[in-house]
């Protein structure tokens, strides 16, 4: 994945030296995943919980603290020991200064729960950033097979514009020699007039799904880019009887949230068990003085092992607990409810995939069918055997299925695409 992001960078940077440069689709794709911000956050919540985990790891480690104090008063305290002896205790310029380190030895299973919850949390943050991967490059590819439909339906308009055109400058020239009357001539000018404006619109949208690509690229939506038409896209089949869900990154998730809320459970019941800490100390104290005498200049080394266990909380833990199981059979309910959903997804796909294939070949089959029938009805006008609105007609029917065969195969496409998605193979 880096190297393909790599290859999206250096690939933008040369889109940015150049006035033109024919892209991929997995080009584009990557490039989309390089710029989108969306992809930046997912990276920032990736390092966010890669840091947490290292936080949890480092709790089973002994936390090392050093510690000092200075004191200074201004008067002596005063006490009599017993009668007729006085005592004056001097805390003035008093000092102390130790080291201590800590290692919990038992804390009911919270740090290894801690340390699940935490890795539990780097899978969904990676899991994450692969679901707004997918989904920026599914519009992208959307974004893509747009561009390549546009530029498909303005060859099929200025193909249809040069054959209207053809036939105005025939029936042009029959209307000089008088076989054509003026009403068939505006006849065929209506149909140059419409060939003409559909033309421009091709070309503008042509412009518009290019502007839509630049804007998913992260580019500026005026760069004059190309794109390169993968016609194998086309030959590759896909597996309509594969429907699991198992790979797509929602359900992943969901799954790995349910393990999250186990190990929470196990994080709350450590709470209400007994915990046991192990202190060691280093001090040194100088300063306290009797009757001017030095009391404490001198060092001590201390151990102590501290055991702490809850007794009665009036039923807190056990509330907190049941609370807790709650929430993990809430989130093994969601997983199943997006299950069944996304089964139903999943049969919506595979339906529309299907039907796409059978509206190539049926949209395929009535454009070599309309391709002959305009031969034929070239022919038999020319000869006289055909009347003009007829074969205007046959060229109409001939461009509608032209068009109708390249959306198809579009379609089909972006189908595809959308299947692959929705099981988590792109």
């Amino acid at each position: 994945m880096k190297k393909r992001i790599l290859t999206a960078v250096f690939s933008f940077c040369a889109l940015l030296g150049y006035s033109q440069q024919a892209l991929t689709l997995e080009e584009c794709c990557d490039i989309a995943v390089a710029n989108n911000k969306l992809c930046k956050l997912s990276d920032f919540s990736m390092q966010k919980a890669q840091l947490q985990a290292q936080n949890a790891n480092s709790n089973f480690l002994p936390k090392l603290e050093a510690m000092g104090g200075y004191l200074y008063a201004d008067k002596d305290f005063g006490a009599e020991l017993m009668p007729a002896v006085a005592a004056k205790l001097n805390l003035n310029n008093t000092y102390t200064g130790g080291i201590q380190i800590e290692q919990p030895l038992f804390l009911g299973g919270k740090l290894i729960a801690a340390k699940k919850m935490a890795k539990s949390g780097v899978s969904i943050a990676a899991l994450n950033k692969e679901r707004t991967e997918s989904d920026i490059r599914f519009e992208t590819e959307k974004a893509f097979w747009n561009v390549i439909k546009a530029k498909e339906l303005q060859k099929v308009s200025e193909k249809y514009l040069q054959t209207v055109d053809e036939l105005y400058r025939t029936v042009e020239s029959f209307h000089h020699t008088g076989m054509a009357s003026q009403n068939e001539l505006l006849k065929v000018k209506v149909k140059v007039n419409e060939a003409q404006l559909a033309q421009k619109r091709c070309e503008n949208a042509v412009r518009l799904t290019k502007m839509n690509l630049c804007h998913l690229m992260g580019m500026p939506i005026n760069k004059d880019i190309d794109i390169i038409d993968n016609s194998s896209e086309f030959s590759q089949t896909v597996d309509l009887n594969e429907q699991s869900i198992e790979n797509h990154a929602e359900y992943k998730i969901l799954s790995e949230n349910i393990q999250l809320k186990e190990q929470e459970i196990k994080a709350v019941r450590s709470d209400f068990l007994p915990r046991v800490g192990l202190v060691a100390g280093y001090n040194y104290m100088n300063g306290v003085k009797l009757n001017g005498t030095k009391l404490i200049s001198d060092d001590v080394f201390a151990v102590m092992v501290s055991v702490k266990v809850p007794l009665f909380h009036w039923g807190e833990g056990l509330r907190k607990i049941k609370a807790a199981k709650i929430e993990h059979q809430m989130s093994v309910v969601q997983r199943d409810e997006f299950a069944e959903k996304m089964h139903l997804e999943v049969s919506k796909a595979v339906n529309v995939l299907d039907e796409s294939k059978m509206e190539i070949q049926l949209t395929e089959s009535a454009f070599n069918e309309a391709t002959a029938s305009l031969h034929e009805s070239r022919k038999n006008y020319e000869t006289g055997m055909e009347t003009l609105v007829n074969y205007m007609d046959t060229q109409s029917i001939w461009q509608k299925t032209w068009a109708e065969f390249v959306s198809a195969k579009i379609d089909y496409l972006i189908a595809k695409a959308n299947y692959l998605k929705i099981l988590g193979k792109r």
